[in-house]
């Protein structure tokens, strides 16, 4: 991948940038259906999306639910990045997708270097971590509400797989590097 394919992507980055992130990063292509990382699994490096698109998705109970459609421009697994944690969530390929692998040591190395582009991340994922919370704040809240007068079976499914949205929405799953992260995204259902 060059350079210049990229910096639609990546508006904000200078060309020493992203030189700096193709020399760190492994370019990695998946077919559609492929997993990117699954859920439980150590986390030891990201990926940026750089063509296709990607779900994020959570088991519960049995059930696949899709958490998140990311398009190309989108960091997935960051959380990796700074901490060595389990994978929160499962990431797979939508269609062919090639991304960027950002593996935990090169970043690393870029933080200790100062570089221009580790504290684009850091940033990045700073925003990140802020929408998340309150993604899984307003999720909470929904929970709660339901609590106070609960009704039916259904209530308790939803309760659940709201639950499981605040879980992986406080683990790692979404940073648009873009100029605009755009809303939240939606949750849909799936029956293994």
């Amino acid at each position: 991948m060059k350079a210049s394919a990229l910096r639609s992507l990546l508006s904000g980055y200078s060309s020493a940038e992203l030189d700096q992130l193709l020399a760190a990063t492994r370019s990695r292509r998946f077919p559609a259906g492929t997993w990117l990382c699954r859920e439980g699994d150590p986390g030891s490096s990201c990926f940026f999306i750089a063509t296709g698109a990607v779900e994020v998705v959570k088991y519960l109970d049995g059930e696949e639910h899709v958490l998140a459609t990311l398009q190309p421009g989108t960091l997935v697994g960051q959380t990796a990045l700074v901490e060595g944690a389990f994978r929160s969530a499962s990431v797979r390929s939508v269609s062919a997708t090639t991304a960027l692998e950002i593996r935990r040591r090169a970043f690393q190395r870029l933080v200790q270097q100062a570089s221009p582009l580790a504290q684009h991340f850091q940033e990045q994922i700073a925003v990140a971590g802020i929408r998340r919370l309150r993604a899984a704040a307003d999720q909470l809240a929904l929970v709660l509400a339901r609590a106070v007068r609960p009704s039916a079976k259904r209530t308790a499914t939803v309760d659940r797989l709201a639950l499981a949205f605040i879980q992986a929405g406080t683990g790692e799953w979404d940073i648009p590097l873009g100029p605009s992260a755009g809303p939240l995204p939606s949750v849909r259902k799936r029956v293994c």
